[in-house]
């Protein structure tokens, strides 16, 4: 759950989480859909395939040929990216922080990135996404939950971890943290939340049942990160029992 730092510096603004299952550490667009493959390096069989839907365009196939990687059984997420983004302008792929992270090319309500199947699916980790998966898109304020599609106006719902399959989201607050946790990381963190949900209010980034609720409310969060959006949001540091650094030094044995 961690963010670890958040800007709007370059439109359309962004944020580093950390998964609080794993440490595995994830960029996320405040405007773009995307997916991400799991971290670090995959074996792919020749002639492997991905198949990805990018906004309402039909889903284009990704065929991975010979000579497209020096070595199929250790494919890098920065290979991987040169090679989606050789075949089409219609998404944005890079190596982000040890995994591919595929994004639309487009912005707003329409930007969305599906990924409905290929061979090469299940080895980078990627779940078959469909239209009614929530966190295909854009990243929104209320959430749908449950059979009954419930929708809560305070969460923001974040892509599912691809190292672990955790499905994480956070929580706007409305209440004040205790004063003997003044400047700790779970302080600091409830005001980035806020603070971040509160520039998804005010940007129109509202699920469409909460948006007239949202717009109806005559309060915000006292635990608030005033400077951001104006300033980018950096959090003290987060240690993780599984960082990144330990995850390298286990796949190196």
């Amino acid at each position: 759950m961690p963010i670890s730092s958040m800007s709007v510096s370059l439109q359309p603004g962004w944020m580093v989480q950390v998964c609080a299952v794993c440490g595995a550490e994830h960029t996320i667009s405040f405007d773009r859909g995307a997916q991400k493959a799991r971290t670090g390096a995959v074996a792919l069989e020749l002639g492997a395939t991905l198949v990805i839907r990018v906004d309402d365009a039909a889903p284009t196939t990704v065929t991975f040929n010979a000579g497209d990687f020096p070595d199929f059984t250790r494919v890098t997420a920065a290979e991987l990216a040169a090679k989606l983004n050789a075949g089409t302008s219609a998404l944005r792929a890079r190596d982000d922080h040890g995994g591919l992270l595929v994004e639309s090319a487009t912005t707003g309500e329409a930007s969305r990135i599906e990924v409905v199947g290929g061979t090469a699916r299940v080895a980078l980790g990627f779940p078959v996404n469909g239209p009614a998966d929530p966190c295909v898109g854009r990243p929104l304020l209320g959430v749908s939950v449950g059979a009954d599609r419930l929708c809560d106006p305070n969460v923001i719902a974040l892509r599912r971890c691809n190292d672990c399959g955790a499905n994480e989201c956070l929580m706007r607050t409305f209440d004040v943290a205790p004063k003997s946790l003044a400047g700790t990381h779970l302080t600091e963190h409830r005001k980035a939340v806020n603070a971040l949900a509160e520039h998804c209010k005010a940007s129109g980034w509202s699920h469409p049942h909460v948006a007239d609720d949202h717009a109806a409310e005559t309060s915000t969060p006292q635990d608030l990160d005033a400077s951001f959006p104006h300033r980018p949001c950096v959090l003290p540091h987060f240690v993780h029992a599984r960082s990144a650094a330990s995850r390298a030094a286990e796949e190196s044995r």
